[in-house]
Formats: C-alpha cells, sequence, structure tokens
C-alpha cells in the first residue's frame, strides 16, 4: 500500500529516523515496544577549541528526545544504560494509531539491519522540514561530529553511519538521495565497508561537510554546538571552498584496485553486489540503485579517495 504524505509529520519522521539508524520494534502478548539504541560513538562531538560536560550533555539531550516522543506517543518510556550505550525503551499496551502508523511506515519490518528510508519521504509533497527531521533522527543516533572526521585538507564533516549488513546495502544510498535530491544537501563521498574499498564488513560512513549540514542539524545541543563551531572554522580556513554534488558517475582511470577474494560473500553482499568487483564506492551505489548522473555534457570530475 503506498502511503500518503498524510501520515507524515516532523515529529513522526524524527521518530522514523531514530529508529531506522538503531531501532527494534517489539510486539508480543499485546505489549508494543519500540527501542532506540544510541551507540557511544554517538556522544561523539567536538569543536575547535570547544569541550564539554559530555555525561552531563547526554543526559540533557537524551531527555529532551524522550520528551519529544513521549508528546508523540503518550507511551510510557524509560532510558536504560546499556554499557556500550544508552536506549531508548518505548512501551505501549495499545495498539494506537501513531504505533500501527510507524510499523506501516517501515513497511512491517521490524530492526534496524533491515530497515529502509520510508518510500513516503521521497513523495515531493512531504516538505522539506519532514524530510530534514528525518536525517536529524538518524543523525542524533547514528552520527558524529568532530575533528577527527575531517578530509585530507582539513575541512571538518559529519559521519552518518549505516552498520554494515547483508540486508541494508541499499540504505546509504537512500540517505544519500534524500540529502542530494530533497534536502540540496551534497553528499561528496560515501566510505562503503566492502572489501575492494579496504574496509571489510565496517560499517558504510556518509560524509557531508559540516557548513552543508547546518541545513539540517542535530537535536543534542551540544553536537548542534559542535556543528555550528567545525562549520565556522571551515568558513574562517577554506573561505573559496564550496562542496560538488556527487555526480553519480566519475570518470575512470587507469588505476584498478586488486581483486579480493571476499568479493565472493553471499553471507555478507547484496546480491547485486556478490561476485563482482568494485574499484570506486560509486560504483557499488550504481550497482545498488542509485539513479544520479551528471547532466548531459557535464564533464565527469575525478575524485581522489582517502
Amino acid at each position: 500500500m503506498k502511503l500518503s504524505a498524510d501520515y507524515m509529520d516532523a515529529d513522526v519522521a524524527y521518530l522514523l529516523g531514530c529508529v531506522v539508524a538503531r531501532g527494534e520494534l517489539i510486539s508480543e502478548k499485546g505489549v508494543h515496544k519500540a527501542i532506540i539504541h544510541f551507540p557511544k560513538g554517538s556522544f561523539i562531538a567536538e569543536g575547535e577549541g570547544l569541550r564539554f560536560d559530555t555525561e552531563k550533555e547526554i543526559r540533557l539531550g537524551i531527555e529532551k528526545i524522550r520528551e519529544r516522543l513521549l508528546e508523540l506517543l503518550a507511551a510510557d518510556i524509560k532510558t536504560q544504560d546499556m554499557g556500550e550505550g544508552l536506549s531508548l525503551v518505548v512501551t505501549s499496551t495499545r495498539n494506537t494509531v501513531a504505533w500501527r502508523n510507524v510499523n506501516m511506515l517501515l513497511e512491517g519490518k521490524t530492526s534496524y539491519p533491515f530497515f529502509n528510508v520510508p518510500p513516503v519521504l521521497f513523495d515531493p509533497g512531504v516538505p522539506f522540514e519532514v524530510k530534514s527531521e528525518f536525517i536529524r533522527g538518524f543523525a542524533d543516533v547514528a552520527g558524529n561530529v568532530r575533528i577527527a572526521n575531517r578530509d585530507q585538507i582539513g575541512r571538518h564533516r559529519v559521519r552518518l553511519d549505516v552498520l554494515n549488513y547483508v540486508t541494508n546495502w541499499e540504505l546509504p544510498v537512500q540517505l544519500c538521495t534524500l540529502l542530494q535530491e530533497h534536502l540540496h544537501v551534497p553528499v561528496p563521498v560515501i566510505t562503503y565497508g566492502h572489501p575492494n574499498l579496504g574496509r571489510e564488513w565496517r560499517e558504510h560512513q556518509i560524509n557531508v561537510y559540516c557548513e552543508d549540514f547546518t541545513k539540517v542539524g542535530f537535536y543534542f545541543d551540544f553536537k548542534q554546538a559542535a556543528l555550528e563551531n567545525l562549520s565556522k572554522a571551515n568558513y574562517a580556513h577554506f573561505p573559496n571552498h564550496t562542496t560538488k554534488f556527487c555526480p553519480g558517475r566519475r570518470r575512470r582511470t587507469k588505476a584498478h584496485k586488486p581483486a579480493h577474494p571476499l568479493e565472493n560473500c553471499p553471507e555478507r553482499l547484496d546480491t547485486r553486489l556478490n561476485g563482482k568487483h568494485f574499484d570506486w564506492y560509486w560504483q557499488i551505489c550504481k550497482a545498488i540503485g542509485c539513479q544520479r548522473k551528471p547532466p548531459p555534457g557535464e564533464q565527469l570530475e575525478f575524485l581522489v579517495e582517502e
């Protein structure tokens, strides 16, 4: 069933972003639970000369999110310390309209290794702020902003992490499409956890320059402060740099990456990738569904990867 934009508002979109990033939906014996896992890495935020009382900021941020979801879901919401991070556990004994809508928007899937970006978010009738709230929810849970993310020339970036499962290779392309085509936020490169790219089964990383990501931002105040700090640093240190959108395809070079024995690994690779060799990230994007391509007559550019 194709859902209309009527099922989606900013709060629902934010919740869905959190759940798609690291969430689970559990229904047993009339009890409905949504669990959102915030890994420790998602709480990393730092700027140039800017430090935080991280423990305090995390508590304040989690409580802010809890109150927002409480207003939306009218359910019991508790915070649990899981050792490797924190979890928000939403529990309801009623199969509410909000709960049913979330299930429909996630196409009946129940855990983050299987989730996609809800198709309704690609509907042109869905407002910009709703689409940006989905990315913001994802970034609060699975994104980090820190100096270590800078590129080879020192420009600061936000990284959005997609954990690497055989079932979700298409998710980075969907997130990139939402960012570039719908929010006009350039994504210069996706660093896949693929053996051809030297990152066997590590998380996929969507890299966005800080000044570009300010169109979306974070709901955690300290992460937003770090984002603004590093955005100003980019403007100060690189005043003449503007980010180019990924054209979808780039000019090939004579250099090729060596073959890897794990190119054939059906336990880890999407069927569209298994048994194939890739030299560049955009070839993986194309293989799993990216429709982006340069305008007619535009010179393809070559981007040196890290």
